[in-house]
């Protein structure tokens, strides 16, 4: 009998990470989404054995997923409570990790060092890769320095934020530091407008330090890459669709997605995430597409939703594709689309 690695796939959500109380039905969708999306191609590629954690609070959020019919090999019930233990439990039975948590408060880099220091061979990125682009000021910040196109930002605490508001001038873009999913991302037209946004966004966030962004008018965009010690395959490009009236909402992604910019985007995207030593396996990078160019926005170091609608034009297994380029450092050439696939968060029938 041959061996097979046992892949540990952890979804921070599902995985016990969200607080006590109550889980929104948009974010138990899309957490789900990703986690049985990965665990489906894992399980038809048929090469590895795997292994997740749920939350029961996250049982038939989506109709017929439960602990029996998400499709992982062993499925271990966490109580939120004990969510970290039982992870570190978990790292210590498996050969391989995929980790897919918010970058928010360090939360996605921290599960990394857990499995870095268990010696666990990652197929997600690395600790300080995940660290650095987790921060939206400092990435920015590298975007500006590569002269990469990219929206003027500029970082504020709660108290100046007026003050530098003004003089970057209206409309912008205000968003936590190390948000994620559009939490707490909004548009303000005015200083009236910002003042009475600020406290909405002191909530969702546990920095003083916010991020002031000039506002691009442009189409929402992402590209999904795969990547290997400095080597980057870009996937497809993405449409966001979005709400973009006050509150910034993501509603889910339409793959692919043909614009003109199409070409430019994809360059910029690699060049973005090479600055980033230690990228590794699926993330994204989103960008708002203009008349004249892409603008870079930030990079998601990590499986993003968007992977749902992929994996459903993609002639290639992803998941196989994710351990080839970690385990053994080989990208393919190409992964062929065929066709489009339209998903919304919200809604898994779409997921297909």
């Amino acid at each position: 009998m041959s061996f097979r690695s046992t892949v540990f796939v952890y979804e921070f959500f599902t995985g016990g990470g969200h607080p006590a109380g109550e889980v929104r039905a948009g974010l138990a969708a899309e957490a789900l989404g990703m986690l049985w999306a990965l665990l489906r191609d894992f399980r038809s590629w048929g090469a590895v054995q795997t292994l997740a954690a749920l939350d029961p609070r996250f049982e038939n959020r989506i109709p017929g997923l439960t602990r029996t019919t998400l499709p992982a090999d062993e499925v271990v019930c966490v109580n939120p409570d004990g969510h970290l233990e039982t992870y570190l439990s978990l790292l210590k039975k498996c050969d391989a990790v995929l980790i897919i948590a918010p970058e928010t408060d360090g939360v996605l880099s921290g599960l990394t060092v857990h499995a870095e220091k268990a010696g666990k061979p990652l197929l997600s990125s690395g600790s300080s890769a995940a660290a650095t682009a987790g921060n939206k000021a400092l990435c920015g910040r590298l975007f500006c320095d590569a002269n990469l196109p990219t929206p003027t930002t500029l970082a504020a605490d709660f108290e100046t934020a007026p003050r530098i508001a003004q003089q970057l001038g209206f409309p912008l873009v205000i968003k936590p530091i190390d948000g994620v999913g559009s939490e707490g991302v909004i548009r303000a037209d005015s200083l009236s407008s910002l003042s009475a946004e600020l406290p909405k966004i002191r909530k969702v966030t546990s920095h003083n330090e916010i991020l002031l962004q000039t506002y691009v008018d442009g189409v929402h965009a992402s590209v999904s890459l795969l990547a290997v010690n400095g080597r980057f395959l870009p996937l497809s490009l993405n449409r966001q669709l979005m709400e973009t009236t006050q509150h910034f909402r993501y509603l889910g992604s339409a793959v692919p997605f043909h614009h003109k910019t199409a070409g430019c985007a994809m360059e910029l995207a690699c060049s973005a995430a090479s600055l980033i030593p230690g990228l590794r396996g699926y993330m994204g990078v989103d960008l708002v597409l203009t008349d004249d160019s892409p603008q870079l926005i930030e990079i998601n170091p990590r499986l993003t939703t968007s992977y749902i609608a992929l994996r459903q034009v993609a002639q290639a297994n992803l998941a196989q594709a994710i351990w080839q380029a970690c385990i053994n450092g080989v990208l393919p050439k190409t992964i062929p689309l065929s066709g489009e696939a339209l998903i919304y968060k919200n809604n898994p029938t779409s997921w297909k």
